[in-house]
């Protein structure tokens, strides 16, 4: 015969409810979560009643002080009501539109930039051909069959002048490719530095609004994420029905 051992059932320890609860509270006054989508604000409410439901059923109704049921009747009334946003709002979509701005002129200035890079490798490349081509080719005519002195002066007087106006403007073709490769270096140091926050770099000033409007566009989301999440109000209600707990409810 099996025997059936008897348990005495398991008095409530009420300083253990209260204990916990209070535990529970403050570790919900202290939770944080996303503006949308997933946890939310009402989400955090209804645990909150659940927790505090059961709480309830366990001390028993007859136990529950005026200042308890006073502070939670005022938590979800209060936590429940609509926030006006509008003007945080405003304010970051102007802000937004500034940083649309400066990062549009960045980019402008980016493409600005690399257009005229290409722009000078290709006329530097199509200049370089042409100094190797004039190298190369032979400006002096063929000498003419007579050799009367006649012809040797004239022939030799044209040969100079042609070769003279062929070195000039090797000359002036060198200086002007010279100058591309200069020009093409200093494009690539402003190309480098566009994407650079340094003193150094011909966007300094543009980067440096840049940050302070992103800074500024935190703050007020942090601000809008306070306000809209009841941060400071949830972790004192939740301190004060605890404390309302502790004090108010005889164990």
């Amino acid at each position: 015969m099996v025997r059936v051992k008897y348990s005495e059932p398991v008095q409530l320890d009420l300083d253990q409810v209260k204990a916990r609860t209070i535990a529970a509270l403050d570790k919900l006054g202290q939770q944080k979560f996303a503006e949308s989508g997933g946890y939310s604000l009402e989400n955090w409410v209804r645990g909150v009643g659940l927790l505090l439901d059961e709480f309830e059923m366990k001390v028993g109704e007859s136990k529950l002080p005026k200042e308890y049921v006073e502070k939670r009747r005022l938590l979800t009334d209060y936590l429940l009501r609509r926030v006006d946003t509008s003007s945080i709002d405003d304010s970051i979509s102007e802000l937004r539109q500034k940083e649309a701005e400066v990062v549009r002129k960045l980019g402008d200035a980016r493409d600005r930039t690399k257009a005229r890079i290409d722009e000078l490798r290709r006329e530097a490349a199509e200049l370089t051909l042409e100094l190797a081509k004039s190298k190369t080719q032979s400006i002096a005519p063929p000498e003419p069959e007579r050799n009367g002195s006649f012809f040797r002066r004239v022939f030799s007087k044209g040969s100079a002048t042609a070769t003279r106006e062929q070195n000039d403007k090797r000359a002036e073709s060198e200086k002007k490719l010279q100058s591309l490769q200069e020009e093409l270096s200093e494009q690539q140091k402003a190309l480098k530095y566009i994407d650079q926050r340094s003193p150094e770099s011909p966007t300094a000033e543009d980067w440096k609004t840049l940050e302070s409007l992103q800074a500024r566009i935190r703050e007020l989301e942090s601000e809008k994420l306070e306000k809209t999440q009841f941060v400071k109000e949830r972790r004192e209600f939740t301190a004060s029905i605890a404390e309302a707990i502790s004090r108010g409810i005889p164990t």
